[in-house]
């Protein structure tokens, strides 16, 4: 079946949380980007986005407020394809409900999807961007297997829109977890927001953590911590490191929603560690992510819903405003790891690089995103900050 223009869509419990916070100074973004061997075509790039999201209607949306939630309209056309030089990736916040909620930016050999939060999550967007790539070569003569992507030519799967936090919380789960009470934010001076990206050999990294006996996630925080631990030092400051990790609920529940269903795992280090110990204690913390502790996460949130849900909407965004500005000022930085996209080999021969983005945060100077694809893990910073030391330092150390 496909959804008819004007249907309205009720928002997740964390896309309800994005539409509250969502401003120019919290835009809650992210991107999935891919640069070509070859000269992107608009034209059929543009065919390419018409065709994948009217296949995908729940995605080509405009943010509407109601008397008690936000909500999704679904749009009649699809977005128009922008060029970078006129939108650059990242730096333009999505405006309320008379837009597009996905951003499609095309350079000269480039292609970037970028999106608000209250649509879906990196994952769901990594399959939009790889299904995107396979219509567009498919649309330029080429054959695609597109065995585990988005089939245009067929109609939206119900399951794809589900709201799966929803589906799996348990209303009898709590908990309660610890916090570091002062947070360690580097000092740094502000600028306009840039990507900078690192690509490194998948072996070569695997190795390397193996040897530590670390995953590569893990391989990776330890270094981030590890980096800002040092630069704490040399501020003589004495305030904990916290690290949010995003995480894919779907490798614990099934789940074929290509909406949001991510949860988090806060990494924390409140005290100087040498190396290896530290990294004892982040493997232990990496350890602590169970079904059961997702499950739990997500169903205490669940649960502030419904308390919430006859407060007038102006009332909740008020809240919802006040936990994201305690949120975002609870972090040292971000850490998000795509994992291995699998792609098409017709596909991986024709792309350089492919790449994950996360957002510029209001109160997070420097932010870590990663991807694998074939035998090249990308890893991008995102930085408001005018100096690339610790991003350097980090980079080197990997």
């Amino acid at each position: 079946m496909n959804l008819k223009p004007n249907t309205k869509i009720k928002l997740d419990h964390l896309g309800q949380f994005y539409a509250a916070i969502n401003s120019e100074h919290h835009p809650g973004t992210f991107s999935i980007s891919a640069q070509l061997k070859d000269t992107i075509v608009p034209a059929t790039l543009q065919q390419a986005v018409n065709d994948l999201l009217q296949r995908l209607p729940f995605m080509n949306v405009r943010s509407k407020r109601g008397f008690m939630w936000h909500y999704h309209e679904v749009l009649a056309t699809p977005p128009k394809i922008v060029s970078e030089k006129d939108f650059p990736a990242l730096c333009s916040p999505f405006k309320k409900d008379n837009n597009h909620l996905i951003r499609i930016i095309y350079g000269n050999r480039s292609i970037t999807l970028e999106v608000l939060h209250t649509v879906c999550d990196g994952r769901s967007l990594a399959m939009v961007a790889s299904s995107l790539l396979a219509r567009y070569f498919e649309l330029l003569g080429e054959e695609i297997n597109k065995e585990g992507l988005i089939d245009c030519n067929e109609t939206m799967h119900m399951e794809e829109a589900e709201d799966a936090y929803a589906r799996y919380a348990d209303l009898r789960k709590s908990r309660s977890e610890s916090s570091v009470k002062d947070v360690y934010i580097p000092k740094y001076q502000p600028t306009a927001t840039r990507m900078i990206t690192y690509k490194i050999n998948l072996a070569q990294i695997k190795a390397r953590a193996k040897s530590h006996g670390f995953t590569i996630s893990e391989y990776i925080v330890v270094h981030i911590c590890s980096e800002f631990a040092k630069q704490r030092t040399r501020e003589n400051c004495t305030h904990g490191i916290t690290v949010n990790v995003p995480i894919d609920c779907r490798g614990l529940f099934p789940s074929k929603s290509l909406r949001n269903f991510v949860s988090h795992k806060t990494i924390t280090i409140p005290k100087s560690l040498g190396f290896t110990e530290m990294g004892l204690d982040i493997k232990k913390q990496f350890a602590e992510i169970t079904p059961d502790y997702i499950q739990t996460k997500i169903s205490e949130i669940e649960k502030l819903m419904r308390i919430g849900k006859y407060l007038p909407l102006l009332v909740k965004n008020q809240i919802i405003k006040k936990i994201g500005e305690h949120e975002s000022a609870s972090y040292t930085t971000g850490f998000s790891n795509l994992g291995l996209l699998k792609l098409p080999r017709e596909i991986q021969d024709k792309i350089e690089t492919y790449a994950f983005t996360l957002g510029p945060e209001p109160t997070m100077p420097y932010q870590f995103a990663c991807v694998t694809v074939g035998d090249t893990l990308t890893l991008t910073a995102t930085t408001t900050a005018r100096d690339n030391e610790i991003i350097d330092r980090i980079f080197n150390v990997l």
